[in-house]
Order: C-alpha cells, then structure tokens, then sequence
C-alpha cells in the first residue's frame, strides 16, 4: 500500500514536471517576442527591463520552487505514512473496533506529526534501525529551502556541513546501449542491447551557483527517492519477522505479529 500510493504520487509529479520542463525549453524568444492583441505600457518603472533569458531564468526558478515544494510534501506525508504503518504494527490491540485502534495509532503519533522534516527522517531512522541512510531526503529538503530563500542562488546556509556546496545524491537505473546511454533526454532510436546498472552519482551546486536541474535529473531523483522508502518498508518487515521472500504468505504473516 504504501509503495503503491507513494509511487502513483511521484508518476503525478514527473508528469507534472514533464510539462512544464517541455513548455518552457520550448519557448523561443521570438515566439515570446511576438505583440499581443493588447499591451501595457506603464509610465514609470522601478524595476529594471528583464531580457529573455532572465525572464527564462526566473520563471524556471519560480517553477522548481513550486515542483521541490511538493515533492518534500509528497515524501513528509509518506514518512509520516510509514511511521503509523510501523507503530500500528508494534502495538497491541487496543479498544473494540479498527476504528477507535486508529485513534489509538493516531494519537500515539501525534508527536511525531509535529517534529520538523529532518527530525522526523532522524527519528524513523533510529526508531526503524535503518542500514542506509535517508540522506537524499534531507537534500532534497535543502534544495527546496534554498530555492524558497534565496531563489535557487546556494549560500553558505545551504551548504554541506564544513563544505562549500550543497550536493545531492543520486542512485538510479543507468540504461546503456552500444549507441550510448538511454535517458528520457536521448537520441537513441531503434532495438538495443542494453545492459542496466545501478548508478551513484553526487550533484554538486558550489556557493554562489544557482541550483538548477533538468528532466533527467528529475528521473534519477525519482529512483532515489524509492530507494530509501525501500530501505524503510524492509526494516519494517524485519522489526515485524516478515519474510520478503514468501510473497504469498506475508498478509497471512502480518495477521499473526
């Protein structure tokens, strides 16, 4: 269930981007330059006239702001998800009915629902006893503050503690061919062989650089975001015994713990 959810949220958000990634890479500046039907002309200006490029610039930032915004939404909810599935599952029975256990389940989580964003990530990782790190989560979080602050432009705030950049890290599926590899950004066309790997990559955006990512990136971001939520439902089958590899014996499994 959690999987499931998580994943239709996150095929609604890369469409989302995917939209407007393609919309705005594939405005022209003479198309822009075009005279509307109607134009205002105001008699003073306090602003200084922007040329396309940091109109082009801008809105990009104007729209990672709000894409990173609800991708940290999205995961924040889904932690908070895990947590309840966790803590239900630890718990004995409690009241009559499924309905006064989930309000049971719910109050018991209410201080985790009020803890910030890294706080809860630290939380589910000691309480869970994770074996990898969620530090993906964590950067994704400071890419969104970044963007929200400082439009994008990473000050020494944003920055990696005793670095100076702010990174994040990737791990995705590398797809490559005899003709090079395959991303949602190629020119490769026609049946391939292909070999799949999966791939570590570190981001790095310095002090002073404006952060800035492309659909690609965006994919690699969403196989990474899996992952961690992976590494959290296997440890919640492992604090719960539950064999991963009896897939048809697991909801008979969880019955029983």
């Amino acid at each position: 269930m959690l999987a499931n959810n998580l994943n239709s949220k996150l095929e609604q958000w890369l469409q989302n981007y995917k939209f407007t990634y393609l919309a705005t890479n594939g405005l022209t500046e003479n198309d822009y330059n075009k005279p509307l039907q109607l134009e205002y002309v105001y008699s003073r200006r306090t602003l200084p006239r922007r040329d396309f490029a940091e109109i082009m610039s801008n809105v990009k930032t104007e729209i990672d702001l709000l894409n990173y915004h609800q991708l940290v939404k999205i995961i924040h909810e889904y932690i908070e998800t895990a947590y309840k599935i966790y803590s239900s599952l630890l718990q004995a029975r409690q009241g009559d009915t499924i309905l006064s256990f989930e309000r049971y389940i719910d109050d018991l989580c209410k201080r985790f629902h009020k803890r910030n964003f890294p706080d809860k990530l630290a939380v589910i990782t000691k309480d869970l006893g994770l074996k990898l790190s969620l530090e993906t989560l964590v950067q994704i979080n400071r890419v969104r503050n970044c963007l929200e602050h400082r439009a994008g432009i990473v000050s020494q705030a944003d920055c990696d503690p005793g670095k100076n950049y702010i990174s994040i890290n990737f791990r995705y599926l590398k797809i490559v061919s005899p003709d090079g590899e395959m991303s949602p950004l190629s020119n490769i066309k026609g049946r391939q062989n292909t070999e799949t790997n999966f791939t570590d990559e570190e981001k790095k955006f310095r002090k002073g650089e404006k952060i800035l990512f492309d659909f690609y990136d965006n994919t690699k971001l969403i196989f990474s975001i899996n992952i961690c939520f992976k590494v959290i439902i296997d440890s919640i089958y492992d604090v719960c015994g539950v064999n991963q590899e009896a897939s048809e014996t697991i909801l008979r499994e969880f019955k029983n713990v």
